[in-house]
């Protein structure tokens, strides 16, 4: 067996459980652990009491057994340093309080651990344990220290030099029984010395009764008048409300060697960087007696200030702290324990006192004193509460992350009668901030918006920053009317003017809504499905509200269907281009014709362009696609070129983000120069959405693209929202009025005004203008009648591969 790894044993009569552990933890590449499993309760007991495995995972039914009794046995027979995580099928709040009151480490639900999740609570069971067997360690070896000792210790009265406590060593090393050492003084033991000895032994004892430290070495004798040399270290306390000397003695006679780690002890408790307190558990009120330097320098109380006193005084007026019940449980019964205080210093400052607390017994087992080891805990709490709300809260708002809110919506979910709302905000065109002003003026901006939302919701509580300009809100209990009602005061919020030093800033948002138990049972469904909403107000026009629908639920499904495939169906040649001919108006002749992609997928069959585009366009996917159809349609026109037809241009449709690449320019250069087709027979069909975005580039790149030779169209004319003081600066060859305003032609007398509208603005532009989604005669005669140049519908022809539009082509 490895040493370096976990050794698990897993407790579970489902062997497939067992498996599936072992397979999370395989797949986890931080750490190393070795797992073994037994199916009964019976085997479990037995590997626990062999001790030959760090860990334990135990099923919570272990068929008729229940292995919550594995627990308590390793709790009943001093097994807690083997810590057991209980397992359960379905999380159970009472299950998880009965698993951790026995004194399971964890709890933990099969099916929602991971791989990263079990292998971490098995390294944090594993270290407690470890620590734990550690703190165990350091309490005996205090508690034991005096009575214990392999020194002879002694305690006497500095004014009438009696003993007052002795030790078990220094009954064994003297001869004499405990009662009759303390009814003697200290001359007992020395009076017997040999003449020449007494005046060593006289300034010897003198001094140690006025001064802490070495002593000196004196001959000592034992009740059978045997003699032996003692290393003498005397200290100087307060016991019992008197002047003691506390004694330890070193023979040498036997032991000189352990002198060094005699004097080292000595040094230790004194220059302990904890506060060391001794307090006489059997003297009214059990006063302090003792205390070290460091705890003088942690309270600011002097020793003579803290003698006499009982502890509590460091707690201040500060009473209601649950672990002092769990200390006055410990003294009520002698026992060690430890605990974390709030105390206060002299100067009335609160610091965490970290208690180890452990009782001294006399010869009969009775507690004498308790001795206490403080460590100051106080920065630590402070950098770890630092840490954990850097941890979980946004530093630029202040507002929590959404794990946090994410928890909280799972608490609200529990509660099916309760209908909890999920609101996912998203600031439109945020990035025209950061880019135009800088990020200081963003995160500031972000900080107030966060703040204005707040308000409105009813606390930060119920908002969370989810990343960049996004936002998530909940509420619970509101009916559809309140729900949007608080929609358009979040929006309100937003939109008010921000002012700063030198600028005025106007915000929108696009606020898409999903709530339980319709859209979702669990705080990722409604997360998920809000954000769908969200998307679809950004569509929609930007500075709206929409609320999760059906439709929007076939487009997840899509997502989570198409979303991997549309790379590989690229790579796989399942895309193919249809192409559209467009026709001159007045000779109806075919002057050129738009590539259209197409996916024939082997185990889809045909998916359509309006299912597979919005996905890859949401995906980020429409570069690599768009690249596919520049590329295709660039080789089917060098083919159609060589077979001998006329002249024609082909015309392919660019993605906003396509026309942010900044080499887009050069890849068209490449695909042209690769296929060798003139830059004239290209056409490049753009929205109004793509110039929108980022105008300045937007103007750029297409200047760019028109020193190449190609001719550039917006297409889809009239359904977007560009400035028409933008439009003239974007250099197009043509304008394509939307086939919503072909539709209801010649009869519709607002669409015959639009168009009209749209024909004589792109002649005044000197755009040539074409109509698409020309489906009769009539539609074509009218659109001819008010000088519209191209025609391009279902009335000439439907979109079909190469091969079948080819005998529609012009002939050189």
């Amino acid at each position: 067996m490895n040493p370096s790894a976990l050794r698990v044993l897993v407790v579970d009569d489902d062997e497939e459980d067992f498996l599936i552990l072992r397979d999370l933890l395989s797949d986890y590449s931080q750490g190393r652990f070795e797992l073994e499993w037994v199916a009964t309760l019976a085997e479990g007991v037995k590997a626990l009491r062999e001790n030959r495995h760090d860990v334990f995972l135990v099923d919570y039914q272990l068929g008729p057994d229940n292995g919550m009794d594995l627990v308590r046995l390793a709790v009943s027979e001093g097994s807690a340093h083997r810590p057991v995580i209980m397992l359960t099928g379905q999380g159970n709040s009472e299950v998880d309080r009965e698993a951790l009151s026995a004194g399971a480490s964890d709890y933990l639900v099969k099916g929602n651990i991971d791989g990263e999740k079990l292998a971490r609570s098995l390294r944090y069971a594993a270290e407690r344990a470890r620590q734990a067997g550690e703190t165990e360690e350091v309490k005996q070896r205090y508690r034991r220290l005096f009575e214990l000792s392999p020194f002879p210790t002694w305690v006497y009265d500095t004014a009438s030099r009696r003993f007052v406590a002795v030790n078990d060593a220094m009954v064994e090393s003297y001869g004499f029984s405990r009662d009759e050492l303390l009814a003697m003084d200290v001359g007992g033991i020395s009076g017997l010395a040999d003449p020449q000895d007494a005046a060593m032994r006289g300034k010897s004892a003198a001094e140690s009764g006025h001064r802490t430290g070495n002593a000196g070495v004196v001959r000592h004798w034992r009740k059978d008048g045997s003699s032996m040399w003692m290393d003498l270290t005397a200290h100087h306390l307060r016991l019992d409300g008197r002047d003691c000397t506390m004694v330890i003695a070193n023979d040498l006679t036997r032991q000189r060697e352990s002198q060094g780690r005699l004097l080292m002890l000595e040094r230790a408790v004194e220059s302990s960087v904890n506060g060391i307190v001794i307090c006489d558990a059997q003297a009214d009120d059990m006063p302090i007696v003792y205390v070290n330097p460091a705890f003088e320098e942690m309270t600011g109380f002097t020793s003579a200030e803290a003698v006499g006193r009982n502890c509590r005084f460091l707690r201040g007026q500060d009473h209601q702290q649950p672990e002092l019940l769990l200390l006055r449980d410990a003294l009520s019964r002698g026992d060690d324990c430890n605990v974390i205080l709030r105390n206060y210093r002299k100067d009335g400052s609160r610091f965490w006192n970290h208690l180890f607390l452990s009782p001294v017994r006399d010869g009969q087992g009775a507690v004498t004193h308790y001795v206490g080891i403080q460590n100051d805990l106080t920065e630590r709490r402070r950098a770890e509460a630092q840490l954990t709300y850097t941890a979980n809260h946004d530093p630029v708002t202040g507002l929590p992350r959404f794990p946090i809110l994410e928890a909280a919506l799972a608490v609200l979910l529990e509660d099916e009668r309760t209908r909890v709302t999920v609101f996912f905000i998203d600031l439109d065109r945020f990035h025209n901030i950061n880019e135009s002003m800088g990020h200081l003026i963003g995160d500031e901006a972000l900080g107030i918006i966060a703040g204005r939302m707040s308000v409105v919701l009813g606390g930060p509580g119920y908002l969370a920053r989810f990343a960049g300009d996004e936002f998530v809100a909940m509420s619970r209990g509101l009916d559809d009317a309140e729900v949007l009602a608080l929609a358009d005061r979040l929006r309100t919020a937003i939109g008010q003017p921000i002012e700063g030093d030198g600028y005025r800033l106007f915000l929108t948002a696009s606020i898409g809504i999903s709530h339980s138990p319709d859209h979702g049972q669990s705080a990722m469904e409604l997360l998920r499905r809000a954000e769908a909403a969200m998307t679809r107000a950004k569509r929609q026009g930007r500075d709206g509200v929409c609320e999760f629908s059906a439709g929007q639920m076939q487009e997840l499904e899509d997502r989570l269907l198409l979303g991997g495939r549309i790379r590989d169906a690229i790579r796989l040649g399942e895309m193919q281009l249809h192409y559209q001919p467009q026709l001159d108006t007045r000779s109806r002749q075919l002057i050129g014709l738009e590539a259209l992609v197409r996916w024939h997928s082997p185990e889809l069959g045909l998916v359509p362009p309006g299912r597979f585009i919005p996905i890859a366009e949401s995906l980020g996917l429409m570069p690599e696609l768009g690249l596919w159809v520049l590329e295709e349609a660039c080789r089917q026109l060098r083919a159609w070129m060589d077979a001998g037809f006329g002249r024609f241009t082909v015309a392919v449709n660019f993605s906003a983000l396509q026309l942010q690449r900044p080499d887009i320019v050069a890849l068209v250069a490449q695909a042209l120069a690769r296929h060798g087709v003139p830059a004239e027979r290209l056409e490049i069909e753009l929205t109004e959405s793509s110039l929108m975005e980022n105008v300045e580039r937007v103007q750029g790149r297409l200047a760019e693209l028109k020193a190449l030779g190609v001719s550039l169209s917006l297409d889809d004319f009239g359904t977007g929202y560009s400035s028409l003081s933008y439009l003239k600066q974007f250099s197009l060859d043509k304008l394509k009025i939307d086939r919503s305003f072909v539709r209801d032609l010649p009869g519709d007398p607002n669409d015959a005004a639009i168009a009209r509208t749209i024909i004589a603005m792109g002649h005044q532009l000197h755009m040539v203008v074409a109509a698409e989604g020309v489906e009769t005669d009539a539609q074509a005669s009218f659109l001819g009648d008010i000088g519209c140049d191209e025609l391009q519908g279902f009335l000439f022809a439907r979109p079909a591969p190469a091969a079948e539009i080819e005998p529609l082509l012009p002939r050189a």
